[in-house]
């Protein structure tokens, strides 16, 4: 039985029976992840803008009076903040970048909240089918974060290469609607595990 999921950008998602949603769309590079994504003064690879502002970051790792952390000397990219990813490694402690993925070497889709919120089976950590139709380039991604519920068609820097893009988060990726992405909710990722919101 089908289920009508969201209204997004003019596509109307919906539900299958075997559980997946897909939407066509194009390719924003998201860096979310990266220890080297996110820098005062915009010295990472995307603008710091788009991990927030002071009293309302959303794309790093805050302090208790709200402010970004800065990797240290034994981190990955010290003096850049710690880029998070919903999907984590828990292994690894909140402070530790090892624990969010990598945006520069894990090909991940980004599912708006709405529909891993509306869709049944979890979402974090599932198998996505993502396809360039212009050149039939396709490649298993992971559902690796939650983004905005007014935005689809979202992807990692590796996920952009991969589908033979640039990956820069500042103007990689293609706004042609020549990507589709299917998701399937309840499947997890090769290497992957289900991870409830």
């Amino acid at each position: 039985m089908r289920k009508f999921l969201a209204m997004i950008q003019g596509e109307s998602i919906t539900q299958l029976d075997d559980d997946s949603f897909s939407f066509k769309t194009g390719l924003t590079v998201d860096g979310d992840g990266c220890p080297r994504c996110y820098g005062p003064n915009d010295t990472g690879l995307d603008y710091t803008i788009d991990a927030g502002h002071p009293g309302n970051w959303f794309g790093v790792l805050t302090d208790a009076t709200g402010n970004p952390v800065v990797q240290g000397g034994d981190d990955p990219a010290p003096g850049f903040y710690i880029s998070t990813t919903s999907l984590q490694f828990k292994q690894y402690a909140v402070t530790d970048p090892r624990r969010y993925l990598n945006a520069e070497f894990v090909p991940y889709a980004v599912c708006p909240g709405i529909l891993a919120q509306k869709s049944v089976g979890a979402v974090l950590g599932c198998k996505v089918i993502v396809v360039n139709t212009a050149t039939n380039i396709t490649v298993e991604a992971v559902c690796g974060d939650i983004g905005p519920s007014n935005h689809i068609g979202e992807g990692s820097i590796k996920l952009a290469e991969m589908l033979g893009f640039s990956g820069s988060p500042r103007d990689g990726g293609t706004s042609e609607a020549i990507i589709s992405y299917t998701f399937y909710p309840g499947t997890a990722a090769s290497g992957y595990s289900l991870q409830p919101l």
